[in-house]
């Protein structure tokens, strides 16, 4: 999984959740966004619990079946596009 997959991973996820991901700082880079998702994923999984994590997740894995991780983490912040042509770069 590249970390633009593991991006738009986080961002459903987080989105199914219930929650607003957060954007990504002035500052930041592709990789450190992700783990900045990372992290708010997990806060928001030690509250919820394992059973809720667990019905999430499958939530998630049907969307981005139906649709494909790009289209299921639609719409995109766009810092997050600048974030990914910086990367490319």
């Amino acid at each position: 999984m590249t970390v633009f997959q593991q991006v738009l991973w986080m961002l459903v996820n987080i989105r199914v959740l219930g929650k607003q991901p957060r954007l990504p700082a002035q500052g930041d880079d592709l990789i450190r966004y992700a783990a900045v998702l990372e992290l708010q994923y997990g806060r928001i999984c030690a509250q919820l619990g394992i059973a809720r994590r667990r019905q999430m997740a499958t939530i998630s894995w049907r969307f981005i079946g139906l649709l494909g991780l790009t289209e299921a983490a639609e719409p995109l912040p766009p810092r997050l596009l600048v974030l990914l042509e910086r990367h490319r770069r």
